[in-house]
């Protein structure tokens, strides 16, 4: 039976953090760097612009900023101000768990195009999730500790909500997600294979979060010592940013690609209720929303014709 209070097994488990920690910074750092060119295209105009390149470009960057904080942390031999070093790097590290669920929040309500019992819903749980995160950066206690020479959060087991809220957030805008889809129909009549990318996006993000957030609930939950409580929600946060944003740019690029004719449409304004006679509303959809609606629109046309 292992005993995890024993020094020697707390230092092998420390060795082990610092090895996994390493090893997905650089993974992160490469990730980032190899997909700069996006951001700029969109700089540079070679891509339609969309604001939901903010979010997905404060999520990336938040995501780096956490990690700069986590390397200084593990590599640092002089003291430092752990409180506030340790303070920033959780700020940052929620920032970027939260933009990463905001993508998913924004995908659900362009799906249920825009009921307003899917956007109270999905943002409230998204709104609850944030509570959750600002309570553990008011609560994190971290101190220097000598022997180490690192920083060591006193009380890890204060994060056990939030991590296991977050769990729960992901999950359900992921169920919200998927039942959209079954609701509309696209796992069968996907025009241009959206439907297949979508429900791919959906199963990728779902096993993602099962192997990414899993890890940290179940860990902390079992408190066998304080190094296995804190090494699993960091590469929570940078698997998820990674499986966010890489989904975002492959419905981006899928979008510009397949929905040319429909873009300029969405861009410009919706098509008039059909309860009135009033002007369309002037819209500015993310490329998400385009490559949704045009889809379903189009599916309802083919149902529409077939009918006849």
């Amino acid at each position: 039976m292992v005993n995890f209070h024993d020094p020697a097994v707390i230092a092998q488990d420390l060795f082990a953090i610092l090895k996994l920690w390493h090893a997905l910074s650089g993974l992160y750092i490469w990730e980032f760097v190899i997909n700069l060119d996006f951001e700029w295209n969109a700089i540079r105009g070679n891509q339609p612009y969309r604001w939901t390149i903010w979010i997905y470009s404060i999520t990336r960057l938040a995501t780096l900023v956490s990690v700069i904080f986590i390397l200084i942390d593990m590599d640092i031999t002089t003291q430092t101000n752990c409180q506030v070093q340790d303070v920033f790097q959780l700020l940052f590290g929620y920032v970027a768990f939260a933009g990463a669920s905001l993508l998913i929040v924004l995908r659900n309500i362009a799906i249920w195009n825009g009921k307003k019992l899917v956007i109270a819903i999905t943002a409230g749980v998204w709104v609850v999730n944030i509570g959750f995160f600002i309570q553990s950066i008011v609560r994190i206690r971290s101190t220097w500790v000598p022997q180490l020479s690192t920083c060591v959060v006193s009380d890890i087991q204060s994060t056990k909500l939030n991590i296991i809220t977050t769990l729960i957030t992901d999950v359900t805008l992921l169920l919200i997600m998927l039942i959209g889809l079954l609701r509309l129909g696209f796992h069968e009549r996907g025009v241009f294979g959206l439907g297949r990318l979508m429900w791919r996006q959906g199963l990728v993000w779902l096993f993602l979060a099962t192997i990414a957030e899993i890890p940290p609930v179940v860990f902390i939950s079992l408190d066998l010592n304080d190094p296995l409580d804190y090494m699993f929600p960091i590469p929570a946060m940078i698997i998820m940013t990674i499986a966010a944003t890489r989904i975002y740019r492959s419905l981006v690029d899928f979008s510009s690609t397949t929905t040319s004719g429909f873009d300029n449409f969405y861009s410009s304004g919706s098509p008039a209720s059909s309860k009135g006679n009033r002007a369309p509303a002037k819209v500015s959809l993310g490329p998400m929303e385009v490559a949704v609606r045009s889809t379903y629109d189009q599916n309802q046309t083919t149902q529409t014709t077939s009918q006849c």
